[in-house]
């Protein structure tokens, strides 16, 4: 059997099998370096070929999905407009979450899944944090591209996002629904304790 897999108990639960740190590092290290390879190279993909196109836009699934190059001079859905020097802040932020992760990931007895979980919102934290510090926004300052647009079919649309915003989401819902799930498999009286 692999190790980190699931493997099912005597009493017919299933429980996962951790992995040595080891394993857990490599997991998070591929995950993180595949997911900010990712997301940078799809950025410079938008910068290049959106900043061609009228509008900077242009529709992928008609009305659903646009492709839209945008600037995010400030945080997460613009909350901050504009960092100005506090972008090195954010900067410094994002490498201290991916030493918060790696201390969590090898001081923790977790599986593979934890690990690419980790690694994908270190991947995250990089991508948007390098955009933060060090990508050029036109008009001066800095800014993380966003681009992926998701309308609404009654007009309007979610605020536009990146790669490293999906893999952000996706690896903390991850962590989250499998410490909930773990949390009421592990409660007495539930279902899976009987």
């Amino acid at each position: 059997m692999l190790r980190g897999t699931l493997a099912s108990s005597p009493g017919g639960v299933t429980e996962v099998q951790p992995i040595g740190p080891r394993q857990r590092f490599a997991w998070f290290a591929l995950a993180s370096a595949l997911g900010s390879g990712c997301d940078l190279h799809t950025k410079a993909w938008a910068e290049r070929t959106l900043q061609a196109l009228p509008r900077q836009s242009m529709e992928v699934v008609d009305p659903w999905l646009d492709l839209t190059l945008a600037y995010n001079r400030g945080t997460a859905f613009s909350l901050i407009s504009d960092l100005g020097a506090a972008r090195w802040v954010f900067g410094a932020l994002a490498i201290a979450v991916v030493v918060g992760l790696i201390v969590m990931l090898l001081r923790q007895a977790t599986d593979r899944m934890d690990a690419i979980a980790m690694g994908s919102i270190a991947a995250g934290a990089v991508g948007n944090g390098f955009d933060r510090v060090f990508r050029l926004a036109p008009g001066g300052g800095t800014g993380v591209i966003d681009f992926v647009q998701v309308n609404y079919p009654w007009g309007g649309h979610w605020p536009l996002f990146n790669v490293a915003d999906a893999l952000l989401v996706v690896g903390v819902g991850v962590l989250v629904v499998r410490r909930w799930t773990a949390g009421r498999e592990a409660q007495p009286g539930s279902a899976s304790a009987a």
